[in-house]
């Protein structure tokens, strides 16, 4: 047992290596050890117990998980700190906490495979005593455990290899609006399952190279084959996207306001007035460079005060009023938004107009941050909120919204919303021709965060065919077109302000996979019935012919 360790420690290495911000040089195969110690695990001469079986291929599969976990998620050590106000100690803790927990399908994976596996097996050799399934069938019974664990494992946010194919701008991202990057993601685990299968498959009596690597090359070739033709399969898919008829002329700012600067607006209310002052300091100074702008995007919470109609005779409504007229632009910025009848409090998305006027009702998060913004069960179990007073306890809103903005309509995402696939989708089919994306990714520091969270964010453009305008307040801001081209990015952790011409289509049709984000877990539940049906059946029919 302790020499296949090994495995799963080089795929924990090369998958938590090949991942954003890195070049994904191992997505093929980073995987492929992995199963081939779960195959040698079953392959174990020494007696093992069902028990001992299933708790060590679950080990394997925690073990690659965790070694993953800490390098490409350190950056949860720094958002405990940062956001959660925890000592660096308990900061690192958490990590451990997270590195043990974030992705325990893997080793949940590995356990069923092999359970199913060994009990098929069993059931065959009561006809047919030399009966195994094939290695094969193994790879395939495992990576469908794996995408539909993946898919349905209850987690921060989706996390998957699938995106690594846009961060590279491989081709086959363009391929995303037909199957989404999480189809692109079950190629990269198809390709993983050649590549093991080709490891496998390697004659090591074979008495020269070619001899040995001979059966390998079918299985490696189909790997090979298959992320090519998904590949070709995405040129020039973006053509008919390159050209729409109108455009949005809009400024982004990115405000670069520390994280206790907004702690103590939370505290205090007269604190908000220097960070208002610093984004309409930003659009001024855009504007001058850039008078042609007729929109201003500004990020999460950039307006650190409520801004509900209820509350327009307030200093700072009235002072942004004044600020919207004066530069003759439409406002559109994250701020807070309560509701009186419900007593609810919300972190919100406003539209206000050149005349000082709100275009649309506010748009309302409704994918909250466990703890940072709702405590879990809050709505169930009372006095949590006094238990806990420290801890977020933001409303939750309905759901995915369409803004009319007058000349086009805008589907609004705050933060982490932009994450989930269903979410952008939603918004497609509803009417929305341009997204945006308004996040602070300050907790985060400089680590692989910023540059994780926005590609995940861009890849909504190209699932949806929809131009997405990204404002953070410490970075990475920047708009990705219908195309997937990537506009200018701002610096992290600097002040910016950047101006940009966002080519868009009026009623654009909607794109296939728009109509079918999330299928995921349906396809992995099919794939698991057409390997075990079969095998099932022939068992029945062995048991009746005894």
């Amino acid at each position: 047992m302790k020499s296949l360790l090994v495995f799963p420690i080089l795929t924990g290495l090369a998958i938590g290596t090949s991942y954003i911000p890195f070049p994904p040089w191992a997505i093929l195969f980073g995987l492929a050890p992995l199963i081939v110690a779960w195959i040698r695990l079953i392959d174990l001469s020494e007696p093992q117990t069902r028990r001992v079986l299933l708790w060590r291929s679950f080990f394997i599969g925690w073990l690659a998980q965790f070694i993953l976990n800490l390098i490409g998620f350190h950056w949860i050590a720094i958002t405990a700190v940062e956001f959660g106000h925890f000592p660096k100690w308990a900061g690192v803790l958490t990590l451990l906490a997270f590195a043990s927990l974030a992705h325990v399908y893997y080793g949940l994976a590995g356990a069923a495979a092999v359970f199913v596996f060994k009990k098929l097996e069993a059931l065959g050799r009561i006809q047919d005593p030399t009966y195994r399934p094939s290695r094969s069938f193994f790879i395939a019974l495992a990576f469908s455990f794996f995408a539909l664990f993946e898919a349905l494992w209850p987690s921060i946010f989706p996390w998957h290899l699938g995106y690594t194919w846009l961060w590279a701008n491989f081709p086959g991202a363009q391929f995303a609006d037909v199957i989404g990057f999480e189809g692109l993601n079950l190629v990269s685990l198809a390709c993983n399952g050649f590549f093991a299968l080709g490891w496998l498959e390697w004659d090591s009596r074979g008495k020269n190279f070619w001899m040995k690597a001979r059966p390998s090359l079918v299985p490696l070739s189909l790997g090979i084959a298959l992320f090519l033709s998904v590949n070709a399969l995405g040129i020039g898919r973006a053509e008919v996207w390159k050209t729409p008829p109108d455009s949005l002329k809009i400024l982004i700012a990115q405000g670069n306001i520390g994280n206790y600067a907004k702690l103590i607006v939370e505290k205090q209310k007269d604190f908000s007035i220097p960070i208002i002052e610093a984004y309409q300091r930003l659009t001024v100074e855009g504007s001058k460079r850039n008078p042609e702008a007729t929109h201003v995007l500004w990020p999460e919470t950039a307006f650190p005060d409520y801004l509900d109609e209820v509350f327009q005779n307030q200093t700072n409504w009235i002072h942004l009023r004044h600020f919207a007229i004066a530069q003759g632009k439409t406002i559109l910025t994250g701020a807070y938004s309560h509701d009186h009848s419900k007593k609810e409090t919300y972190n919100g998305f406003f539209a206000m107009n050149p005349q000082g006027q709100l275009m649309t009702p506010p748009y309302r998060k409704s994918i909250l941050i466990p703890f940072g913004e709702k405590f879990p069960f809050s709505d169930i179990i009372p006095y949590t909120k006094w238990l806990f007073p420290g801890l977020g306890s933001f409303g939750q809103g309905p759901g995915p919204s369409v803004m009319e903005l007058g000349s086009f309509k805008l589907g609004p995402q705050i933060c982490l919303e932009s994450l989930y696939p269903r979410f952008s989708a939603a918004m497609a089919v509803k009417g929305a021709e341009i997204f945006s994306n308004v996040t602070n990714d300050s907790w985060f520091g400089r680590t692989f965060e910023p540059y994780q969270h926005m590609t995940m964010t861009l890849a909504r453009a190209v699932e949806n065919r929809r131009p997405l305008l990204r404002s953070t307040n410490t970075g990475i801001t920047t708009v990705v077109l219908a195309t997937g081209q990537v506009l200018e990015r701002s610096p992290i952790g600097e002040e910016w302000v950047g101006f940009y011409e966002v080519p868009f289509q009026k009623n654009p049709p909607v794109a296939f996979y728009s109509r079918i984000a999330g299928y995921t877990p349906w396809l992995s539940i099919a794939i698991l019935l057409g390997l075990l049906i079969p095998g099932l059946l022939k068992s029945r029919q062995r048991l009746r012919s005894l």
